[in-house]
C-alpha cells in the first residue's frame, strides 16, 4: 500500500486512536519503520488532530460536579423512600464519589464511533496536508532546475572567457602564426581559425564561422604536406559556430596549408568535401 492509500483508508487515524486490532497495529508499525515518510505524515496527522481536539475543548462550569452530586443524592433519596420492603439503612459516604464504568467495560462500539468521527475531519486534512507536500516538492525540483540552469549559463560564460584569453594570448605571441582558412565553396561564406607555432608544432583551431553539421556528419582537420593532406584528427560538432578554441593533439613542425572537410561521422582517411582552406606563409 503507498502512502495515498494509506492516507485514504483511515488508517493513521485508527492508529492513533487506538482503534485498531493488535495485528493492525504491528502491521502499521512495520510499516511506518520502513517508510520514512509515512511516518513523518503519521507524526503531522497525530499533531493536526490534537491541535484540532484543543481548538474545540471547552472548560465545564464550575458548579458542574456539584450539580451532578445533588442528582446523584436526590435520586438515591427517592429510591431508598420508595424502597419500603428493605429493612437496610443505605449510609451515603462523606466524600463526594461520582461512579464511572472502567474503559474496559465501555462498549466497544463508541471507541470505533470516535474513530469514524475522526476520520471525516482527518482525511480532508490529511490530503490537504499531501497537496502541500506534493506541491513543495514540484517547486523545489523548479527552483532547483532554475539554479542548474544559472550554473549551465555561468560555466558557458567561463568557458568563452577562457577561450577568449587563450586566443588574445596566441595572437600576441610573435612565434605564434594565425592562419585564416576561407572558404572553398562558391556562395557560401565561411570561415574558421588556426593558431600554429613551428617551434613546437603546436597547433590550435577555432570554427567560429563553419555552421553545425548535418546529422551524422562531423568536420575533419587537414595538413597540407607536399600537396598531400595529413589527417589531424576530426572536430567536435559543438565547436561549430562558436568561440571555443581547441587545441590539436598532434604536433606539426611543417605544412603547407590546413584545411577543414565535411565527413561522415568519425572522420575518413582522405578529405571528401573541403569547407575552407588557409596556407600558411
Amino acid at each position: 500500500m503507498d502512502i495515498k492509500e494509506y492516507i485514504a483508508s483511515g488508517l493513521i487515524e485508527a492508529y492513533i486512536l487506538g482503534g485498531l486490532s493488535a495485528k493492525e497495529s504491528a502491521q502499521v508499525e512495520a510499516d511506518i519503520a520502513a517508510n520514512p515518510e509515512l511516518a513523518v505524515i503519521v507524526a503531522e496527522t497525530e499533531a493536526t488532530m490534537q491541535q484540532y481536539a484543543a481548538s474545540f475543548a471547552k472548560q465545564p462550569p464550575p458548579n458542574l460536579e456539584n450539580k451532578i452530586w445533588n442528582t446523584i443524592q436526590e435520586h438515591k433519596t427517592s429510591k431508598r423512600n420508595t424502597n419500603t420492603g428493605s429493612a437496610e439503612t443505605e449510609i451515603l459516604p462523606k466524600t463526594k464519589h461520582i461512579p464511572f464504568e472502567p474503559e474496559y467495560r465501555k462498549p466497544v462500539q463508541w471507541k470505533y464511533a470516535a474513530t469514524i468521527v475522526a476520520l471525516i475531519g482527518s482525511v480532508g486534512v490529511n490530503m490537504l496536508l499531501w497537496n502541500e507536500t506534493k506541491q513543495f516538492a514540484s517547486e523545489k525540483t523548479a527552483l532547483t532546475d532554475q539554479i542548474n540552469q544559472v550554473r549551465a549559463e555561468q560555466q558557458k560564460i567561463a568557458s568563452e572567457l577562457e577561450d577568449y584569453q587563450k586566443g588574445k594570448n596566441m595572437m600576441a605571441d610573435t612565434a605564434m602564426q594565425t592562419i585564416v582558412m576561407h572558404t572553398a565553396v562558391a556562395g557560401h561564406p565561411m570561415a574558421a581559425t588556426i593558431y600554429w607555432s613551428k617551434t613546437d608544432g603546436a597547433a590550435y583551431v577555432a570554427m567560429n564561422a563553419l555552421p553545425a553539421p548535418p546529422k551524422g556528419m562531423q568536420y575533419q582537420l587537414w595538413a597540407i604536406k607536399g600537396g598531400k593532406p595529413v589527417d589531424m584528427g576530426t572536430l567536435p560538432n559543438s565547436m561549430a559556430n562558436s568561440p571555443t578554441i581547441q587545441k590539436i593533439a598532434m604536433a606539426i613542425t611543417s605544412s603547407e596549408a590546413f584545411a577543414i572537410s565535411l565527413e561522415k561521422e568519425g572522420g575518413n582517411p582522405t578529405p571528401t568535401l573541403v569547407y575552407v582552406l588557409g596556407k600558411t606563409t
